[in-house]
C-alpha cells in the first residue's frame, strides 16, 4: 500500500463522488441512512475548487475522502467558541476495500493535524444511531458533545480543541 494524502483537485470530483456514493450504499445497506443518494459532483466540485476536499490516494485509486470547513454556526446550542476558530470534518468516507486497516484513524489524524496547524476547533457528526462510529470517533480524540435533532433524525456532535503548546 502506497498511500497519500492531498488536496483534492477538479479532475477528482467525480472520483470522490462515486466513493461517497458508492460508501453511501454501504451505510443504507447496514441501515445507515444520515446521507443521501447520489451525490452531486458538482458540489463536490464547488467544495473542490473552495480547498475544502482532500483525498487518499493509494497509488492511482481513491481509498478515501474527508472535507474541511470553516463553522460558522454552532453545531449546538451551548456552544461558546469562537467563530474564526472552528472547523468541521465532514464527509469523511473510506472505501469499503480499505475500511477495518486504520486508514479511517490516518484519515482523522491529518485532518487534526491540519486543525491543529491552523489553530482551529474541530466538529464532527454523525447520525446518533451508529453506535460504532460514536466510538470510534471518541477514541479518535473527540469528546461527545450531546445529541441534537437535524431534519427528521438525531445526531451525535463531537469536538476537539486544537492541541495548544504548554
Amino acid at each position: 500500500m502506497n498511500l497519500s494524502i492531498q488536496k483534492a483537485a477538479l479532475p477528482d470530483a467525480f472520483p470522490v463522488a462515486g466513493l461517497l456514493d458508492e460508501v453511501t450504499i454501504q451505510l443504507h445497506q447496514r441501515g445507515i441512512l444520515q446521507w443521501e443518494y447520489p451525490w452531486d459532483p458538482n458540489k463536490i466540485k464547488e467544495d473542490i475548487r473552495l480547498g475544502r476536499v482532500w483525498a487518499c490516494w493509494d497509488d492511482s485509486f481513491l481509498a478515501g475522502t474527508f472535507s474541511l470547513r470553516p463553522l460558522q454556526k454552532a453545531l449546538y446550542p451551548s456552544d461558546q467558541a469562537a467563530p474564526d476558530r472552528r472547523w468541521y470534518l465532514y464527509r469523511i468516507a473510506l472505501h469499503p476495500s480499505y475500511q477495518g486497516m486504520g486508514i479511517g484513524r490516518t484519515l482523522i489524524h491529518f485532518a487534526c493535524h491540519l486543525a491543529d496547524s491552523a489553530q482551529k476547533d474541530l466538529y464532527l457528526d454523525c447520525w446518533a444511531g451508529n453506535h460504532s462510529l460514536r466510538k470510534f470517533y471518541s477514541s479518535a480524540g473527540f469528546d461527545p458533545v450531546g445529541i441534537f435533532s437535524e431534519q427528521d433524525y438525531k445526531i451525535c456532535v463531537f469536538s476537539r480543541p486544537f492541541a495548544r503548546n504548554p
